[in-house]
């Protein structure tokens, strides 16, 4: 049996998607919790100013980097599973790759300096420095996609430990000697993802080891079928981040700033259970481009959905409760926004986990129609809803763009892998037993390597 790409598909079970998504959603978690700790000390040791100057400087890498990336990262995660023993020669052409349209960029945006920096030649170098230090970033990426695909979740979420560990400690080191400057956050915010990449060490030596191994099917078609895929991806990529950041950018034009700050509040909040939708999605896609299991996607979808139902219901009934001591009086207007926001995550989670299911089945480009179209949706409701009601026209705005979404990518999903479209939206009691038993699961085992250490320690000191 083949996929949509002619691809052999493996119907032997793989490797756990429990353990992929415990290491990615716990790791990815460390992203806010990082945020949490290190935007105060900037805010602090920059001032306004400075930290207005260091975003500036980094937002134009952070673009051209989702940009340049060529779908490359979810290409090789297909790859390298169901094709392991191409993935050395495939890590070559997309460093290659990478590293030219990294160049391109940067050329791009030393072209366009004077209107990006305002004329500021100071911010300018300062841009160029992050343009050029983004170009790592671009290796790593392509790494972090093979790693996934070789299910080698350890090395992921090694990645992500190591680099939210140098930022805190970074930043907050030299906020305390009084040495943080914006060139050193401009460092700091590149470099140390460049230092994680080295958790991907093994991983060179697993695409050797597979390389050298003898198999029977054409090694020699490599670059092909990995711009074919990271082309078909790429399009998705780049719709999800602009819908992801449209709001924001449009806000301030088209309502207040007083809005945009209310905005900023809701979504941060809105972050927390679309990140760990996000990590199961990439948990999901990595497992099930080796084993090709549809009904695998199907629970993953529903279980996931249940719990962002749940966690979202838990932020929303008590956000009158919170938003105001955390944030601050001002924002006490956040709380409906949050809570609005809130209901297009549940609405939003169905349809990227679906999405991975299209995509490790071979059709990344149908879950890139399905992201193209919540932009088109996301632009053109905003325009019509927000010069009128403000933030609650984009808050609205929000849940239908979720809502077409996933509608459209669960019914794809639904014909391309076979299953009823239910199935990837309405829990059962067997999926709250499973929830429940995977839970305390867990919680045993966490307990246990605690009980475990608390034992070795007083062995070594029983007095």
């Amino acid at each position: 049996m083949a996929d949509a790409t002619g691809v052999p598909v493996d119907s032997a079970p793989g490797a756990s998607l429990r353990r992929a998504v415990v290491l990615t959603s716990a790791s990815s978690f460390l992203i806010p919790v990082a945020g949490l700790l290190t935007q105060p000390v900037l805010a602090r040791a920059l001032g306004a100013t400075g930290r207005g100057e260091l975003a500036a400087a980094i937002v134009p890498a952070v673009l051209a980097g989702s940009v340049a990336t060529l779908g490359l990262p979810d290409a090789l995660t297909y790859l390298a599973a169901k094709r392991p023993w191409t993935i050395l020669r495939a890590l070559m052409w997309s460093a290659l790759l990478s590293v030219a349209m990294g160049v391109l960029c940067f050329v791009v945006a030393w072209a366009l300096l004077p209107f990006l920096s305002d004329g500021n030649a100071a911010l300018g170098r300062l841009m160029l420095i992050a343009m050029a230090l983004s170009i790592p970033m671009l290796v790593v990426g392509a790494l972090r996609g093979a790693a996934m695909g070789h299910q080698m979740w350890g090395a992921v979420a090694l990645e992500s430990i190591i680099n939210t560990a140098l930022r805190v400690l970074v930043f907050v080191g030299l906020w305390l000697t009084g040495d943080l400057t914006v060139l050193i956050g401009v460092l700091v915010t590149f470099l140390a993802p460049a230092v994680a990449g080295f958790a991907y060490w093994p991983l060179l030596r697993k695409a050797r080891s597979s390389a050298a191994r003898p198999v029977s099917e054409d090694t020699g078609r490599v670059l092909l079928p990995l711009m074919s895929y990271g082309g078909r991806t790429w399009f998705g990529s780049v719709a999800s981040m602009l819908a992801a950041t449209i709001h924001q950018i449009l806000m301030t034009p088209l309502a207040s700033v007083r809005d945009l700050g209310l905005y900023s509040v809701a979504s941060t909040v809105m972050d927390l259970p679309i990140i760990f939708s996000r990590a199961v999605a990439g948990a999901l896609h990595g497992v099930n481009s080796k084993t090709s299991n549809a009904d695998q996607v199907a629970t993953a979808t529903r279980v996931t959905t249940l719990l962002g139902l749940v966690g979202c219901l838990a932020l929303g009934v008590s956000a009158p409760w919170w938003i105001v001591p955390l944030f601050g009086a001002s924002f006490a207007d956040a709380v409906l926004p949050t809570q609005l926001l809130l209901v297009s995550v549940v609405f939003y989670i169905p349809g990227p986990m679906a999405g991975a299911g299209l995509a490790s089945f071979g059709r990344p480009g149908l879950r890139s129609v399905g992201f193209g179209l919540s932009l088109v949706v996301n632009i053109s409701v905003f325009l019509v809803l927000v010069p009128r009601y403000g933030i609650l026209g984009a808050c609205l705005t929000g849940i239908a763009a979720s809502a077409l979404q996933s509608l459209f990518l669960v019914l794809t999903a639904s014909r391309v892998l076979g299953v009823p479209a239910h199935r990837f939206v309405v829990p059962g009691p067997g999926d709250v037993a499973l929830v429940w038993r995977e839970g305390l699961g867990v919680l045993d085992k966490a307990l246990v390597a605690l009980r475990a250490r608390l034992t070795r320690d007083s062995d070594r000191n029983p007095d």
